[in-house]
């Protein structure tokens, strides 16, 4: 492979998290789809509350913001979600709408305090759309007390706010290098302790990573080595992509949205410039 031939690799894949390896890819690529992750992949987020009762002692406000905030199914075709990405940055965003319906009351025979969960959020209609997960407590009714409501649902971007945004953290970090001078007469079992992340071994007479990806650089084994023989540095060829979702997209699909964003952006400005 040539110095500056493009490697990607997964090295994680799970349902709500994925990490990919990326060699000889320059930073500002990175960064640009690190943060287009962040702010332009659009998902589905209730935006509206009807209220029709609302007998409990929390304000409707307070329960329209914890509705907001959960996460619901969203289609996850690539090519239509970049291209309503598009559409909302241009002005034009999508009519379509999703609607849910709650209406929760708790009767005296319970005898205690009833849980409302996101379990009960009836979508209408798109029964695909439904929140991620089930067990997540929105607020507790007492005795009589009744809520009953109707939300709506619709597309946008996490730079509109965070209730849109398909991830919680996306990071990138580079492969962390550790460079030993062995002519240096230093005795290394305190830079091995001195490690919070036990990625550190004294073998053959040299310092050297278990697992280089193990290291936080924070370089502690470096403070602790007063011969000066111990340096961390790092790989700026070599960097790592993590992304954690809320589970309204599957990361494959938010990562190659994120990727057709920026390639249409370029295309747009390409079509301008060309005009």
């Amino acid at each position: 492979m040539s110095q500056t031939e493009l490697s990607v690799k997964v090295i994680e894949d799970k349902p709500g998290l994925l990490t990919v390896e990326f060699s000889n890819l320059r930073r500002e690529v990175l960064n640009g789809i690190r943060r287009t992750i962040l702010a332009e992949v659009p998902t589905l987020a209730i935006d509206e509350v009807l209220f029709t009762e609302n007998s409990s002692p929390i304000y409707g406000e307070y329960i329209a913001h914890r509705l907001g905030m959960v996460p619901i199914k969203t289609p996850d075709d690539p090519e239509i979600l970049s291209q309503i990405s598009i559409d909302i940055q241009g002005g034009n965003p999508p009519n379509m709408r999703v609607e849910y319906q709650l209406r929760a009351e708790c009767p005296p025979q319970l005898g205690q305090p009833l849980t409302v969960s996101s379990d009960m959020l009836k979508p209408l209609g798109v029964e695909e759309a439904r929140p991620v997960y089930d067990n997540i407590q929105l607020f507790k009714l007492g005795q009589h007390q009744v809520v009953e409501l109707q939300a709506t649902a619709r597309y946008g971007l996490g730079k509109q706010h965070a209730k849109f945004s398909p991830v919680s953290p996306v990071v990138y970090t580079y492969k962390p290098v550790l460079i030993f001078d062995k002519t240096k007469d230093e005795p290394c079992d305190q830079h091995v302790s001195v490690c919070p992340t036990n990625c550190l071994e004294y073998k053959h007479g040299e310092l050297v990573f278990t697992n280089p990806w193990d290291c936080i650089l924070c370089r502690a084994c470096e403070k602790a080595c007063k011969s000066g023989a111990t340096k961390i540095m790092w790989d700026e060829n070599v960097a790592r992509l993590t992304i954690e979702t809320t589970g309204s997209l599957p990361p494959k699909v938010i990562l190659k949205t994120a990727i057709l964003i920026l390639l249409k952006k370029f295309k747009l400005v390409s079509e301008k410039v060309v005009a």
